[in-house]
């Protein structure tokens, strides 16, 4: 091999060695900058403010929201308590049934809540909503995910979380109802949660 070559080596690899030492310093001068969120925890009944905190996508300074119930109930079990007809081809093996009340206290025109950013979880479960269901048991949402209030109003809704048995190891999908999930109402800067047990 003549002696360019081994310099034109040389220099690529000199480069690429340069390059990837200046981004590995970005990369970790960026995240010291990102705080771990603060985490707070609510009991069931509580009200939670959202202030400034986003769940996923936007602030929903101004709103609220509480969780009054739950109950974890078979597929079928929920149609019946719901008066549903079984119309879907794909079901969830239980489903988590969580209402709550939202509260616009102090809201600016134009901000809302995403319901379908809603999720549960434990640790190493995570449960979305079902949105087919939850436009069947909540018919005054006319089909819609995303809402927005009157300032000083509030409006309770019916939240079905898709629980699925391959999700979860045996011992823990027999005693399912006693499950520790957390409502998760905000993630950052300050993660809410609500214990729905």
């Amino acid at each position: 091999m003549s002696k360019n070559k081994i310099r034109k080596i040389l220099l690529i690899a000199s480069v690429i060695i340069a390059a990837s030492v200046i981004y590995c310093y970005r990369f970790k001068a960026a995240n010291q900058k990102i705080k771990n969120p603060r985490i707070l925890n609510y009991k069931l009944g509580e009200t939670v403010k959202m202030n400034d905190d986003i769940l996923l996508s936007y602030t929903m300074k101004g709103y609220s929201i509480k969780v009054k119930k739950t109950d974890v109930l078979n597929y079928k079990e929920y149609l019946k308590k719901y008066r549903l007809k079984d119309e879907y081809t794909v079901v969830p093996d239980k489903v988590y049934d969580v209402k709550v009340e939202i509260e616009n206290y102090n809201a600016d025109k134009g901000t809302g809540i995403n319901l379908a950013e809603f999720y549960i979880q434990k640790s190493s479960a995570i449960a979305g909503i079902d949105v087919n269901l939850l436009g069947e048991v909540n018919k005054n949402l006319k089909g819609q995910t995303a809402i927005a209030l009157r300032k000083n109003s509030k409006i309770q809704i019916n939240i079905p979380f898709d629980l699925y048995k391959y999700s979860f190891n045996e011992s823990t999908w027999k005693n399912i109802k006693n499950y520790d999930m957390k409502f998760v109402v905000t993630l950052y800067p300050t993660k809410k949660v609500v214990d729905l047990r």
